[in-house]
């Protein structure tokens, strides 16, 4: 990852962290908007609304004004329209060697006079704002790095009951992929929470989100360890019907990779007589690509059974059992692209589904059936956490 990535992806968890932070101060019935209409976070009480933006910036020398101009024209802007509404407007902001921050008329007039063209639209719309009466519902906080601000999050949900052993390597890691899932929804109602729901989400979960988010925070390491404990009972077991979809999009090295995981999952959990069910892999790929690596696979000893007895598909053909000769089976697994996976009609849900990657299963039906999701980006870890290999 460059370092311009690796900051970028700092700071949303800075702000998933200040978003945490803010729920756990929040009273019950407080609802909180994850990325709000204009800002990063809305904390929604009787009293009105608290409007916040975060900023992190690890990477500046020194603080002037003129970094918060963006934002406070945004909040200007916002409070134009707004003076009757019972908002306040506040800045958490990051900056090396916590420096005092007090916004000013003086700062205020200074961005309202920027000669920054990005900011030339929002300066025209804010040219009359009534800066007095903005400055007395806006205040700005210096905030601890990241760092810090984790560990103080640790130490809340302490308080609130959570196990203090199963804090940073279950209830956290997930309680970031909580609202980075609600960031994302394109509705705003749906990003919406209380300190209640996302406490009684948070309790219910029992195994560790993988995901680009919760691989990026400093216990990765243990994350991924734990989340290999998680997956040991029921990969242990021998009769258990798993399907696996992959989609390649951000795993890396994915067409050098594919054939080398298939094959190492089917030779460590399909290889026995008493491997009774049959794996389905759905990959998300172009016909042409998926015919190349069902080419690959038998090349390398691994009988695909496509469900296409000549040309077109059959799942009469595609979930009938292997016949065995001589303790060989005629196919170790069912292969089928992820388009056509979605309109089969199963005949027996699955014990396990796995998600390998990042990509999109509102439309498959997973009621009784044990989801597994490894958005983990390399297939090193993947095999590591299904315990495929022992080292990533």
């Amino acid at each position: 990852m460059s370092r311009s990535a690796d900051y970028t992806i700092q700071g949303f968890l800075y702000q998933f962290n200040q978003t945490l932070s803010e729920l756990l101060k929040a009273a019950d019935d407080a609802v909180i908007t994850i990325e709000g209409i204009v800002e990063d976070i809305e904390v929604a009480t009787f009293a009105g609304t608290k409007a916040i933006q975060c900023k992190y910036h690890e990477t500046k020398d020194k603080y002037g004004p003129s970094i918060l101009y963006h934002p406070l024209l945004q909040m200007m802007k916002h409070f134009k329209s707004n003076q009757d509404a019972k908002i306040k407007y506040h800045i958490f902001a990051h900056f090396p060697g916590n420096p005092i921050v007090d916004i000013t008329v003086k700062d205020i007039n200074g961005a309202l006079n920027s000669k920054n063209k990005d900011l030339k639209d929002l300066i025209a719309e804010v040219a009359d704002v009534d800066i007095d009466k903005f400055l007395k519902v806006f205040s700005v906080s210096v905030t601890p790095k990241y760092d810090e601000l984790m560990e103080e999050n640790y130490k809340q949900l302490e308080v609130f009951g959570f196990t203090k052993g199963e804090i940073e390597t279950l209830f956290y890691p997930n309680a970031i992929q909580i609202i980075a899932d609600l960031s994302i929804k394109h509705d705003v109602k749906m990003r919406k929470i209380t300190k209640k729901d996302f406490f009684e989400s948070l309790r219910k979960i029992r195994s560790t989100a993988i995901s680009q988010w919760t691989l990026a925070l400093k216990t990765r390491q243990k994350i991924i360890e734990t989340r290999r404990q998680q997956l040991k009972e029921n990969l242990n077991a021998n009769a258990r019907l798993r399907h696996l979809v992959i989609f390649p999009a951000f795993l890396e090295n994915f067409d050098d990779q594919i054939v080398i995981f298939i094959k190492s999952f089917i030779d460590k959990y399909h290889f026995k007589l008493a491997h009774t069910q049959t794996p389905i892999f759905a990959l998300d790929v172009p016909q042409d690509v998926f015919d190349g690596i069902a080419e690959r696979l038998i090349g390398k000893d691994i009988f695909p059974n496509l469900g296409r007895p000549v040309k077109m598909f059959s799942d009469i053909y595609f979930f009938r059992e292997p016949m065995v000769q001589k303790d060989k089976k005629e196919f170790v697994l069912r292969f089928i692209r992820w388009d056509d996976y979605k309109n089969l009609p199963l005949k027996t849900k699955a014990d396990d589904f796995f998600v390998i990657g990042h990509g999109d299963i509102t439309n498959v039906d997973v009621k009784d059936v044990n989801l597994e999701i490894l958005g983990a980006e390399k297939f090193d870890e993947i095999k590591y956490m299904m315990r495929i290999s022992n080292a990533y």
